[in-house]
């Protein structure tokens, strides 16, 4: 280890910090800090992707220290801005009344806590003891990254595989600049940290609207998906960072529809971004994000212009359906002499993405993907009989959450791909499991919801 602890921790700790501090300003005040720190994580990393982007624009060398300077720098301008502002509209800060909680609800909170700690522990170990595991980071990405720590810019002279994610790609670079190291486990360190991330945040959000204990369980859910303590120990895929920010984006969506606060708008849009520059699937999950933000839009608009936007989307919906079907073609010309093409051998836009479609439709392997692995425990179960009783109570509001309408929206994109695009690589699952972990989170975080309404009892920690 060239470098000491200290500074790898430091590493990891400084985009962290400012991103929780461009949290707090965007989710707004008395929000759980944990929310802060999950959204905190993911905001901190794509700054490090565009500090790096613009630090390589400026022609400057790539170097730790001088960056990570301007981190703390902006995140004690930050911090100083949030102080003064406080003091400005809230001098005298009023306590939020809370529910008291039982004993027993007391200890349940600890001892998943408890269980927490443990599988991040374990995790942790198998990460810090493992070299690069998955064969597309060692064989691709992972080398193109140690040409560009040896030649501290973003160029890379010998070409590698191409299918990979910035985030994934600049989280190593800055933990190699960091280091000074190239083959090292600890390189991975922000594959835990998402890991963590992602727990704070559906602990953060599930605290604000319920109470400790449905928190602490959700974020236990969390952590003990396998498939997602897969991708942790075996650092290196970037599929994690896709669903860190896709359950960001969609959390802070359903924030917006509960406080209309634009900050959470902002924090959806950033994680539209994120989804782009996470890895390649992140195309279809920005296009859930910028749909649920058409339906957002779409409820807060003036009721004419909602239901024309409503009655606008189903068309196109409809028309692209038929032109996949085979019942006709859609061809529109873009600006630039390029062509959207819709039927039913493709769907090209050109620069962005090309997708023919199989012949025979298979969605046998989607299907044991979501129903018949181990991957999820019983999540899927679940999220479907809780579905189940919301339309065996009648109580269709649940159904249009944002968190179950990115659910629903993400298996459709997935269920799209993978039954009608690729059904030759579903077959043995490499792709297909992976991708459902982008939306298993939000399951879980309706799950509980659900449960707590239907129960009638919704007890909150806040306002």
């Amino acid at each position: 280890m060239t470098y000491p602890l200290p500074v790898l921790l430091l590493a990891v700790l400084v985009p962290w910090l400012f991103g929780s501090l461009l949290a707090r300003w965007l989710s707004g005040p008395g929000r759980s800090a944990f929310l802060y720190l999950g959204q905190g994580y993911i905001l901190g990393m794509l700054a490090v992707v565009w500090l790096t982007r613009t630090w390589q624009a400026a022609g400057w060398s790539l170097k730790f220290w001088p960056m990570a300077g301007l981190f703390l720098v902006l995140s004690i301008l930050a911090g100083a801005g949030l102080l003064i502002d406080n003091k400005r509209h809230n001098s005298n800060p009023t306590s939020r009344p809370g529910q008291s909680a039982y004993l027993w609800q007391q200890v349940l909170v600890v001892l998943l806590f408890i269980a927490m700690g443990a599988h991040l522990l374990t995790v942790a170990q198998e990460l810090l003891l493992r070299p690069t595991f998955p064969w597309d980071a060692w064989r691709g990405w992972e080398p193109k990254v140690i040409q560009l720590f040896d030649s501290r810019s973003l160029k890379a002279p010998i070409k590698t595989i191409g299918n990979h994610g910035e985030i994934s790609t600049l989280a190593l670079l800055w933990m190699m600049l960091a280091s000074e190291a190239t083959h090292e486990p600890f390189l991975h360190l922000p594959w835990l940290a998402a890991y963590m991330a992602l727990a704070a945040m559906v602990f953060g959000y599930l605290c604000d609207h319920h109470s400790s204990p449905v928190a602490a369980m959700g974020a236990y859910l969390v952590l003990s998906l396998p498939y997602l303590n897969i991708h942790v120990a075996l650092a290196g895929y970037a599929d994690i960072w896709l669903s860190l920010a896709f359950t960001a984006g969609v959390l802070a969506l359903s924030d917006l529809r509960r406080n209309n606060r634009l900050g959470a708008l902002a924090v959806a849009l950033l994680m539209t971004v994120a989804c782009f520059q996470a890895k390649r699937a992140g195309i279809g999950f920005a296009a859930v994000l910028s749909t649920l933000l058409i339906v957002e839009a779409s409820l807060r608009a003036p009721r004419p212009v909602g239901v024309a936007v409503a009655v606008m989307s189903a068309v196109a919906a409809g028309a692209v359906a038929l032109a996949i079907m085979g019942y006709q073609d859609i061809q529109l010309l873009l600006p630039g002499g390029q062509e959207f093409v819709v039927n039913a051998k493709e769907a090209r836009l050109p620069g962005l993405f090309l997708y023919t479609f199989a012949p025979e439709w298979q969605p046998g392997p989607f299907l044991e993907a979501l129903l018949g692995f181990g991957n999820w425990h019983l999540t899927a179960y679940l999220w479907l009989g809780a579905a189940a009783l919301v339309l065996a109570f009648r109580r269709w509001q649940l159904l249009l959450q944002p968190e179950n309408l990115g659910v629903l929206i993400g298996l459709a994109v997935i269920a799209l791909y993978f039954v009608l695009v690729s059904p030759g690589t579903a077959l043995d699952h490499t792709g297909l499991s992976r991708a459902v972990l982008y939306v298993l989170p939000l399951a879980l975080v309706w799950l509980l919801t659900v449960t707590q309404k239907l129960a009638g009892k919704v007890p909150r920690n806040r306002d």
